[in-house]
């Protein structure tokens, strides 16, 4: 089990919140486009930050006590 200190904790959920927000604007871009390359490559980019997001949550839950 990792032991974060809080500075950490609090930069991977800094980190986290920017995932969240790729992930919520590729998906607009996504559907928003026309183009099927443009949309292809949103949805590949917001694959790749939801895989980023999904690792995050694992570390900052390795990092925090269970209450």
């Amino acid at each position: 089990m990792a032991n974060f200190t809080q500075p950490e904790l609090m930069q991977l959920r800094e980190n986290l919140s920017s995932e969240l927000l790729a992930i919520s604007k590729l998906a607009n871009f996504a559907a928003q486009t026309n183009d099927p390359q443009i949309r292809q490559l949103c949805t590949n980019m917001q694959r790749a930050h939801e895989r980023h997001r999904d690792i995050l949550l694992r570390h900052i839950n390795a990092g925090q006590p269970v209450m």
